[in-house]
């Protein structure tokens, strides 16, 4: 920047400075959270996070599923919207009422564990 007939020389240094703690593979989808965090069966749920496309972000290409339940029994959700970072999807009517887990796999590579509750 010119300045009173001076050229200011500054130079700008970046750094980048690696967060440790809770980080997952750049390719691994992650969920974030729910919302809502409950539901009852039948109601949408929007589930925000990263790589639910898998590593390239392709949605186009990317085969997966949402899962509700850790262990038996163990329910697929349907799907109506799905985006990198955006997945909605209704709870189905044969979701086991109570606490439970949310569990999102794409190319056989599965999310974290996200709390979740079936309401009655």
């Amino acid at each position: 920047m010119a300045r009173n007939g001076h050229v200011n020389r500054a130079a700008v240094v970046l750094a980048v400075v690696p967060v440790l703690g809770g980080c997952t593979d750049a390719g691994e989808p992650r969920l974030d959270r729910a919302t809502p965090a409950s539901a009852q069966r039948g109601a949408m749920v929007a589930l925000a996070g990263t790589h639910l496309c898998g590593s390239t972000g392709d949605c186009a290409r990317a085969a997966g599923e949402v899962q509700i339940g850790e262990s038996s029994p163990v329910v697929l959700a349907q799907v109506v919207g799905y985006s990198d970072a955006l997945a909605q999807i209704i709870v189905p009517s044969i979701a086991p009422v109570g606490a439970t887990a949310i569990i999102l796999t794409v190319n056989e590579r599965a999310s974290n564990a996200l709390a979740f509750e079936v309401l009655p």
